[in-house]
């Protein structure tokens, strides 16, 4: 793995400039830029490496050249009830769509307690931690689920079929960070290999298949038709619960939607996701709640540790201490690779490069 010292810091507020100023010139319009950009951020901010503006140039701006994601969509609501709604994102970026149905979720948990919105028509979100947090600093219990590529192999089967589906679920505490599970229901998410990669490394055995079915440790694998295995691994260490949790995430957005699971969709970007959000005052005071949350991370923390174990961590604990630690320096750590994408996508829209 590269040392530290290869990352670049970037100013925020520069690469938010100029990450709007990339999606302004191929017609998106600047809402959509704007909310597109800070996401990516976030998850930079976050410490989730796979999921930020690594993705900019080489995933998003790649795709809307290739019109693989309608640039000016008409995001409409096609069904409503007072708990629930869908929508259609018309291939628009994932991130406008989501951030739109969260927020409608949101809505609806207020006036009946619970909102679920399920979309379909979308494309890749990025980490699904954004949407669920959202919830959670409005002192909800937010998730965000969404299909993936089809990139996952079922368990005992060759080749991948479906989706690196990811479920996230945030929840307010009295601490200084949210409670936030964020995970693909596959070993790694396939941004974890694209890390790998540019950093000249292997990846463990037991993450991938080749195209042959064999076990791997090359991070270019799924160029080349190889699959991630399913959380778990293997069956023995419960592989099963990985593929089901696939499933599940496949039927709550993909199905439910009404666009099919993640292997029915087109193999070119398309995503369905699901966003709700839970009132947490409609089933208790919120900060019943929270002190019920707070016994139980206090304990949590308070278990035996293992010898070199300076402390129990809480998911959502790490990332929140990160972002408070970035957006105090007012820098993202971004690879030189990354960096060189952004400059060559930034000739190829005629966009001034200047975050360096």
């Amino acid at each position: 793995m590269a040392p530290e010292s290869e990352e670049v810091s970037v100013p925020i507020v520069k690469m938010q400039a100029f990450g709007e100023r990339l999606f302004l010139a191929l017609g998106v319009p600047e809402a959509h830029a704007r909310v597109t950009i800070e996401t990516l951020i976030e998850a930079d901010l976050r410490g989730v490496e796979s999921h930020g503006v690594a993705h900019l140039a080489d995933f998003y701006v790649r795709r809307m050249l290739r019109e693989r994601i309608n640039r000016t969509p008409r995001i409409q609501i096609v069904s409503d009830a007072p708990a629930a709604a869908v929508i259609d994102g018309d291939m628009g970026l994932g991130f406008v769509v989501a951030h739109r149905a969260i927020d409608l979720a949101m809505e609806k948990a207020q006036a009946t307690g619970v909102g679920l919105v399920s979309v379909k028509n979308s494309t890749h979100y990025g980490a699904g931690f954004h949407y669920a947090l959202k919830a959670a600093r409005r002192d909800m219990i937010g998730i965000s689920i969404t299909t993936g590529g089809n990139i996952v192999v079922p368990p005992g089967a060759k080749r991948p079929v479906y989706g690196a589906n990811v479920i996230s679920v945030a929840a307010p505490t009295g601490k200084d960070f949210q409670y936030v599970l964020d995970g693909s229901t596959s070993v790694v998410a396939g941004g974890k290999l694209e890390i790998a990669a540019r950093r000249g490394a292997s990846i463990p055995e037991g993450w991938a298949l080749d195209e042959s079915g064999a076990p791997t440790t090359d991070p270019t694998v799924l160029s080349r038709g190889g699959g991630l295995l399913p959380l778990g691994g293997s069956p023995q260490m419960g592989a099963y619960k990985g593929f089901g949790l696939g499933i599940f995430a496949d039927v709550m957005s993909g199905v439910l939607s009404g666009s099919g699971a993640s292997l029915a969709l087109p193999p070119t970007g398309a995503a369905s996701h699901l966003l709700a959000a839970i009132r947490i005052d409609a089933f208790e005071p919120t900060r019943e709640f929270v002190r019920h949350m707070d016994v139980m991370i206090d304990g949590l923390k308070a278990a035996e540790r293992q010898h070199g174990v300076d402390e129990i961590l809480i998911p959502g604990e790490l990332e929140a201490r990160l972002e408070r630690q970035r957006r105090a320096e007012g820098d993202i750590p971004v690879h030189p690779a990354v960096i060189e994408s952004l400059r060559t996508a930034a000739e190829k829209l005629n966009v001034p490069f200047d975050i360096r």
